[in-house]
């Protein structure tokens, strides 16, 4: 499992005002799995740490919150050299890393995540999972990896809005409008825990919520919003 990075914990204190939490799935509550990675970048003699493979997806998400327009093609590429991939396999390994890895369902639990999560809701904060997915299967995936399920056997959660099954993605407000029905609850009164600046920040100041930045990189150095550098430490401030 990768290890958890250092990074600037949650500003300020947490408003007291919060009885529920909509949090995204790809990089806070699950990465890339680093074993299906090394599994891909095997064939181009290339075998990246977890460490690698956990800040490499960070660095791909602040260089897609600062690409209006992404060419995928030069995303992939890009993915492939964070992760230590030779100048002439880039291209065909990103393609790779993209499809059988990073837009499929190869992810798991990101350290303490779902140790957070289950004390969260013990806490009697009551959650919706709001994510952007292409493959329309992230319930499977969080029940699959024992994070979290909707009537299953791991942490309950209200909902999973899975923007593939719903046809809409963050930052339109509708997938966190979603989970306030599914919540019983209001935009002041849930707080929105995400990795993107573009898909969670933006979306989620759209419809009103404060919104915490998971950013262990420090990467973001915008503050106007609260950073922390993981779900698991969130939590920890939240319930303090």
């Amino acid at each position: 499992m990768p290890s958890t990075f250092p990074g600037d914990e949650v500003s300020n204190s947490i408003s007291s005002k919060f009885r529920a939490v909509t949090v995204d799935a790809h990089g806070v509550l699950l990465l890339p799995d680093p074993v299906a990675i090394r599994n891909v970048l095997s064939a181009f003699n290339c075998q990246p740490d977890d460490t690698t493979c956990a800040s490499a997806h960070y660095r791909m998400v602040r260089l897609l919150d600062l690409t209006h327009d992404p060419e995928w093609a030069v995303m992939n590429r890009s993915y492939a050299e964070v992760l230590g991939v030779s100048a002439l396999d880039q291209d065909t390994a990103g393609e790779m890393l993209a499809s059988q890895v990073y837009l499929g369902t190869a992810w798991l639990p990101a350290p303490g995540a779902a140790e957070a999560l289950a004390q969260l809701v013990a806490s009697g904060y009551r959650v919706a999972v709001v994510s952007n997915t292409e493959h329309g299967e992230m319930a499977e995936v969080l029940e699959r990896t024992k994070v979290c399920s909707v009537g299953g056997e791991s942490t309950p959660v209200a909902a999973v809005i899975d923007s593939n099954v719903i046809g809409i993605a963050k930052p339109d407000p509708r997938p966190f409008e979603l989970a306030f029905e599914a919540l019983n609850e209001s935009a002041s009164t849930c707080i929105h825990v995400g990795d993107s600046l573009h898909s969670d920040v933006v979306g989620a100041r759209g419809v009103g919520m404060e919104v915490v930045h998971v950013d262990p990189l420090a990467l973001c150095a915008e503050t106007d919003h609260r950073h922390t550098p993981s779900f698991a430490t969130f939590v920890t401030e939240l319930l303090a």
